[in-house]
């Protein structure tokens, strides 16, 4: 085997980075962990593991390195922003199914006994250099590669190159992989013709339609009519896992120490600003936790309506220039100052006042929360699935019990739970969660019954047969109304005539694309489509949309440039040849997942 560079480790940053974008194409995000998982309680203390698929160990250390990277990510793409405890929880779950996916993915190269000469590997770097690799060789200030640098690199025999190597030797196995699950896909003539048209096509028709929304309709269905519906179309409507359980929320709530805290500091600030050394406006902007602090605390003119009574009742009982005592309100401790009282002429009443203030708000401190997170580990401690729910009843506590709900939801009533949810449906019924939390809590989890996906009951999905049969009905009574129309243009008469005649809706659009907007009709539609694969002047007589139902009959379809298409055939057949390769891979390895045996610690 040739050697390699052993130089800077920056190299290797491109391993990690392009693994990442190669298996997120290979794979689909979706439904990764729906197989036959499970947890297993006889495994679950392994030393170092996160899980297993099909027998396969997934390293505890791989997992916290891939979720800290996924983190990393999530971080630049929110420019600055905290992460919240679904994004936390989402990327331990990406995470996750990336292991798997990647596992999955050794094991069906082994499987296949996949192999990579080393001819071929040094061809690969020769001819097609990966680019992350390449990106180590660019010049600063013009971005060209420094490809003779490269290559002198590539040829010094005391250069060791072995990560690298080991990588590319994986992508190479993978696309050996794909040929050989994709092998049997095919593009056809017609496809690519028709993919040129989606992209290429234009066209100008004259239309008649019926609108859904000009049709003034009352038409409720039977329940005879939605049960036969029901009884003919139950594979459309499938009821997905759900998972109940029972919740203990532990509200991260200020403690008096707290409370007391944020008065003292609110007297030392005030006895500041009493003292001359800083103005009030000045102080607000310094200390102030509201969107006020930057108009150094000014909150504009307000009557006796617009904030909280304790404020209320503070600012319009202050002289005007007086600095208030710590005002206690649900928001924290406020300082005042009135700048201005406006008196009513006739009864000489303070009806408005203009202020300032500043706001400290109390929250609970490290140390606060860290007693209200010792309080869920001693229930955790006290209780087990048995006594659970009535040791929580007996003490008064916290407890909920949200609806069923489905996998990669929030826990009902309980925003920013993901985590808790996620862990719900991989637990069994009555086993206790650790402790999670969101903003407002901690929270500990007793997992509950799991519902099976399948048919969903009649009166889960009433309401959305009701509406799919009421559109039913206005096609039908669409239909009945264009179809005669339809005739009489079949007949010889134009749109215009029998448009005016049944009242029915008549235009002649503008220069439409395949994905581009009709007026009244749509955007991206069948018409759009019918139209400009049809032919001038031959009547198409009936395409819906959502807005209604038309007939059209093109008036000029933009002529097909065979010279453009034969330029363009090769780059679209291999565009959807690769689509569809990545699809039927998907596929293939989707119904792995389905079917594999995970076991899942976390």
């Amino acid at each position: 085997m040739f050697q390699m560079l052993r130089s800077q480790a920056k190299i290797f940053y491109w391993i990690i980075a392009v693994s990442f974008i190669l298996f997120g194409v290979v794979f689909s995000y979706g439904g990764a962990t729906s197989g036959c998982q499970k947890n297993g309680p006889n495994d679950r203390n392994q030393a170092g593991l996160v899980g297993k698929i099909n027998g396969a160990p997934m390293s505890g250390v791989q997992f916290e390195r891939v979720y800290s990277q996924i983190l990393n990510s999530s971080r630049a793409q929110s420019l600055g922003r905290e992460l919240n405890a679904n994004q936390y929880a989402s990327a331990r779950q990406q995470a996750w199914d990336q292991m798997l996916r990647q596992e999955l993915l050794i094991q069906t190269i082994a499987d296949h006994n996949i192999q990579v000469s080393d001819t071929e590997l040094k061809a690969r770097f020769e001819l097609n250099p990966p680019p992350g690799l390449l990106a180590n060789y660019r010049d600063p200030q013009t971005g060209a590669i420094n490809m003779e640098a490269y290559y002198a690199d590539l040829q010094n025999p005391d250069n060791d190159w072995s990560g690298p190597e080991a990588y590319v030797r994986q992508v190479i196995q993978i696309e050996k992989l794909q040929a050989i699950i994709a092998s049997d896909v095919a593009i056809s003539d017609d496809d690519v013709r028709s993919n040129y048209l989606t992209q290429s096509g234009k066209a100008v028709a004259e239309y008649i339609g019926v609108l859904y929304g000009d049709l003034a309709l009352d038409y409720q269905p039977t329940d005879e009519e939605i049960n036969t519906w029901y009884q003919g179309h139950g594979e459309d409507y499938k009821r997905q896992e759900k998972v109940e359980c029972n919740v203990v929320r532990f509200a991260k709530e200020a403690s008096d120490a707290d409370w007391a805290s944020a008065l003292a500091e609110m007297l030392e600030i005030r006895d500041e600003i009493e003292s001359g050394s800083i103005k009030f406006e000045d102080a607000a902007k310094r200390y102030s936790e509201d969107g006020s602090a930057a108009r150094g605390g000014d909150l504009g003119t307000f009557d006796r309506n617009r904030m909280v009574p304790e404020f209320t009742e503070a600012s319009f009982s202050l002289p005007v220039g007086e600095i208030s005592q710590p005002v206690k309100t649900k928001f924290g401790y406020h300082l005042i100052e009135v700048t201005e009282q406006h008196m009513d002429e006739e009864t000489n009443e303070v009806f408005q006042v203009t202020a300032r203030h500043i706001l400290l708000k109390v929250v609970p401190s490290n140390a606060t929360l860290s007693l209200i997170r010792d309080s869920a580990l001693d229930f955790i401690d006290r209780v087990d699935g048995g006594n659970f729910v009535t040791t929580a009843e007996a003490e008064a506590m916290d407890l909920i019990s949200p609806a069923a709900f489905i996998e990669g939801r929030d826990i009902p009533g309980m925003p920013i739970s993901l985590a808790g949810g996620l862990w719900a449906f991989r637990a069994d019924s009555g086993e206790v969660s650790r402790v999670f939390e969101n903003r407002e809590f901690f929270y500990v989890v007793l997992a509950g019954n799991h519902t099976a996906s399948g048919p969903a009951a009649l009166e889960d999905v009433k309401s959305q047969i009701i509406l799919t049969l009421q559109k039913e009905n206005n096609k039908k009574v669409a239909a009945a109304k264009l179809g005669p129309a339809v005739g009489e243009i079949q007949m010889g008469r134009t749109m215009a005539e029998v448009a005016a005649e049944s009242d029915l809706k008549h235009a002649v659009t503008d220069t439409f694309t395949f994905n581009g907007n009709v007026a009244e009709v749509g955007f991206g539609t069948d018409f759009n489509k019918e139209g400009i694969k049809g032919e001038v002047g031959r009547l198409i007589p009936e395409v819906e949309t959502l807005r209604g139902l038309f007939a059209l009959t093109p008036l000029w379809i933009a002529p097909f440039d065979q010279a453009e298409f034969e330029t363009r055939k090769a780059g679209i057949q291999n565009f959807l040849l690769s689509q569809a390769q990545n699809e039927k891979v998907e596929e293939y390895f989707q119904d792995l997942l389905d079917n594999a045996d995970i076991e899942d610690y976390r």
